[in-house]
């Protein structure tokens, strides 16, 4: 297969971003230096990876020959099952044929619309009850209108093509399978800076680790207001408030909010005497949750 200049280019950007070397002047010898560099970055990854992957399948969905391989050796480093598509309708047709616990999806096919186009569509097979997958989108596009419109249609994760994207995409699929497996809470993005927890237990330092781990991943992502729904939880040791605090602490240093649904009155009287109540708002539902970080956010704007 004959590469074409851009894939050249970025062959030779991957494998060494500050070369003079460049499609005009590379030769075959060039390339090939540029390849098993590529290939030997690939080999360290500074991740621990726990994906227990058997019967595991992605969809990789992405029009360069180049990001295709390196995604495919990438998932047989970690014994995930790979199929590619390289525009929409391979892509549908895969998802219609095959399960797959991960779509990534890259967003320019060769153009956002054609990636956003995608997205809707599998969202919609989704919503069949047909296939339960995690969607992750990746892009070279660092653009905060693209991924606010990523996250509205409702993907799980979006990973800007860094130096570091092998590295963030394999921690997205480590942390979503660990908590797929362990199913110890739900997690749904309400907007694109807001994210909902709901938990049925708060009792296990398992669901502490992941929970805080999940919620330092989706700041980092951008969602820096978090809402946690405790209707449900039974058992809660006074002692674990520290893990709220936490919490707050976290959205606080980002720039957002942290906000609890229906908390029981033995944790809102725990809260109390960790001197939490006052500082961490309790709403009796999602909705009133998100208006109240809406009328925070207009409330801002017009002091600006």
């Amino acid at each position: 297969m004959e590469l074409t200049k851009e894939q050249i280019n970025k062959i030779l950007e991957l494998a060494d971003k500050n070369s003079n070397i460049n499609a005009d002047n590379a030769t075959s010898q060039d390339i090939s230096k540029a390849l098993i560099e590529i290939e030997r970055k690939m080999n360290f990854f500074d991740v621990d990876v726990n994906l227990s992957s058997d019967n595991k399948n992605i969809l990789i969905v992405d029009d360069l020959e180049l990001s295709l391989y390196q995604l495919n050796q990438l998932m047989k480093k970690i014994g995930i099952r790979s199929f590619v598509a390289r525009n929409k309708n391979e892509a549908k047709a895969e998802i219609i044929k095959h399960h797959f616990n991960f779509l990534l999806i890259d967003l320019f096919l060769p153009d956002s619309q054609d990636g956003l186009s995608l997205i809707q569509d599998a969202i919609e097979l989704k919503k069949s009850g047909t296939q339960d997958y995690k969607i992750i989108v990746i892009s070279g596009a660092d653009d905060k209108d693209l991924i606010d419109k990523c996250y509205k249609l409702g993907v799980d994760g979006y990973v800007t093509k860094t130096e570091s994207w092998h590295t963030d995409i394999l921690k997205y699929l480590n942390t979503a399978h660990e908590h797929n497996d362990n199913n110890l809470f739900n997690k749904e993005i309400i907007d694109p800076d807001v994210v909902y927890y709901s938990l049925k237990k708060f009792n296990e330092q398992k669901i502490y680790d992941n929970l805080l781990s999940d919620i330092n991943a989706s700041i980092i992502e951008g969602c820096n207001n978090i809402l946690i729904n405790l209707e449900k939880v039974g058992v809660f040791d006074s002692d674990n408030t520290y893990i709220l605090a936490e919490i707050y602490k976290i959205c606080q240093n980002a720039g957002g909010l942290f906000l609890l649904v229906n908390p029981s009155e033995k944790i809102k009287e725990a809260m109390a005497f960790a001197y939490l109540e006052g500082m961490i708002p309790i709403l009796s539902s999602i909705e009133n949750a998100k208006q109240y970080i809406q009328e925070l956010k207009d409330n801002n704007k017009n002091n600006d």
